[in-house]
């Protein structure tokens, strides 16, 4: 039975949009991921007090300890408070990473109202990225970012959406380019999925190479 009412969950990286406008790109090797880098690695050596080599030692140290989750490393070991931490290393210029794509505001508003962002990235990098792209209203504060400890890949965060909405989790489509983040998760609470980009044996209900042509095959589907 089709239904014209399904709720989107977008993921914000990779998904609204490509680092270096590679589709498809992989974020390690993006020029954004390279700059952050650089930047936590300053944050390091002002707070403690390091060099260069000891700052970058330290954050290996710490990557590998809390698998991958800095800022609750910086704030177990060093006492700095997640936002903090996020507002002094993620606050980058999307201007120099994203290229904006006028037709994706319009593409969004068809939908708004049934539109949630959920992204890992804190709300330092996530409000500017909507913001030069022209969206950040389009999703009514239904806004969902990292700085909690409740966040992408635990199901829980995808749960807290469907109580918040009030609605049935049969009722979402999570729209990600992450397996293990966006569509696994999701798909274990009842959610439809859209993987963004093409995986062999995927659990997606669907792929997609891009946001749009995501978008036309659930409308071609009659999912949306």
């Amino acid at each position: 039975m089709q239904n014209m009412k399904h709720n989107l969950l977008l993921d914000l990286d990779g998904t609204l949009y490509n680092f270096d406008g590679k589709e498809g790109g992989v974020f390690h090797s993006s020029t954004f991921y390279k700059d952050l880098r650089k930047s936590i690695i300053t944050f390091i050596k002002e707070r403690k007090k390091l060099n260069t080599l000891a700052a970058e030692k330290e954050l290996e140290r710490i990557h590998v300890k809390y698998n991958g989750e800095i800022s609750i490393g910086v704030e177990n070991e060093y006492g700095i408070d997640t936002i903090t931490y996020f507002g002094n290393t993620w606050n980058l210029d999307p201007k120099k990473y994203i290229i904006k794509d006028d037709t994706l505001s319009k593409l969004l508003a068809v939908y708004r109202g049934r539109i949630t962002l959920l992204t890992a990235a804190p709300s330092a990098w996530a409000i500017q990225a909507l913001d030069h792209l022209e969206i950040t209203e389009m999703f009514d504060e239904k806004i969902y970012t990292g700085e909690s400890l409740l966040r992408k890949p635990n199901p829980l965060i995808f749960q807290k959406i469907v109580d918040d909405a009030g609605i049935p989790a049969d009722e979402f489509i999570s729209i990600g380019d992450q397996e293990y983040s966006d569509i696994a998760p999701a798909k274990s609470i009842g959610m439809k999925t859209m993987l963004i980009g093409k995986l062999e044996n995927s659990v997606a209900d669907y792929q997609a190479n891009n946001i749009f042509d995501a978008i036309e095959l659930l409308r071609s589907e009659g999912v949306i």
